[in-house]
């Protein structure tokens, strides 16, 4: 069977996720407690924190303003979910990578740059993105470029990981092209990145109203039809005991398990969960 440039591209997108869910087992249960199903074990805590539920243990909120002016940069610490000891009916956290998103505005447009480090297996995958958007409500993308790159346990480049693209949105059509293969997605909706869902959030979240958009995952995956709705108030034990409440909005749509957005009464958005690679604020500067 012959491997195409686009195979080998959404093989080493989707390698860490793919890397994490070997190592996890399984995945937790995200969906919100109904009176239809009652499998969910409430005694674990919120749905909405499920998946971070012994990172809490030693997380403390950043509580940094965000700037004025639309500029900030936020830094994540990406948090995975497994088995503590592999043992069934136990739950563990660790730390694998970190995320920074760097927000500017300027002249009309809002440009985002991204970088973002995970480890897995001893191995670092690296993702930088430079993102330029409309300065609308959503903040949709209009063009962007993007590279990855993995090293080895001794720090070596690997030869074979290293992708680099470029991509434009002009409102419905999204094309994406490499140096030896291009595609293209319709969308029906503004197009948004799981890195600038939190801006909007900050700036425009209410409990009485939703927004759909369709999702361009790491610039790559493309995920319609996607709706954030606010989903109450979690209360959230954190270090040493103390409990804070926070704002809650759910994502749910294509391709996706609900994704969990929790934000303080500044609306920043402290914790995002979503299945077993979730992110915690861990800074905000200007």
């Amino acid at each position: 069977m012959q491997i195409t440039d686009v195979d080998r591209r959404q093989f080493l997108k989707t390698g860490v996720i793919a890397a994490a869910l070997a190592e996890a087992g399984r995945l937790p249960l995200l969906s919100a407690q109904t009176e239809a199903d009652r499998s969910i074990d409430a005694t674990t805590g919120p749905h909405a924190v499920k998946p971070i539920r012994d990172h809490l243990k030693r997380f403390s909120p950043a509580e940094t303003p965000l700037g004025k002016k639309g500029d900030y940069a936020l830094t994540y610490d990406i948090v995975h979910w497994n088995w503590a000891n592999g043992r069934p009916g136990t739950f563990g956290n660790s730390v694998l990578g970190r995320v920074d998103i760097d927000r500017k505005v300027n002249s009309g447009r809002v440009a985002y740059e991204v970088n973002q480090r995970t480890r897995i297996g001893g191995v670092d995958n690296f993702l930088e993105a430079r993102i330029v958007c409309a300065d609308d409500d959503l903040n949709s993308v209009r063009r962007w470029t993007l590279s990855s790159y993995s090293k080895s346990v001794k720090g070596e480049l690997d030869p074979l990981s290293g992708l680099g693209e470029e991509g434009r949105c002009d409102g419905e059509r999204i094309l994406i092209e490499g140096d030896a293969h291009n595609y293209e997605f319709v969308a029906g909706r503004p197009v948004v990145t799981q890195w600038t869902v939190p801006d909007f959030l900050i700036r425009k979240a209410s409990p009485t109203s939703g927004v759909s958009f369709d999702l361009l995952q790491d610039l790559s995956l493309f995920k319609p039809n996607q709706v954030v709705v606010y989903d109450g108030v979690t209360p959230v034990e954190l270090k040493g005991g103390r409990t804070v409440e926070l704002q809650t909005y759910a994502q749910t749509g294509q391709g996706v398990l609900p994704i969990h957005y929790l934000l303080d009464k500044q609306r920043r958005p402290q914790l995002v969960t979503n299945s077993i690679l979730s992110w915690a604020l861990s800074r905000v500067s200007e």
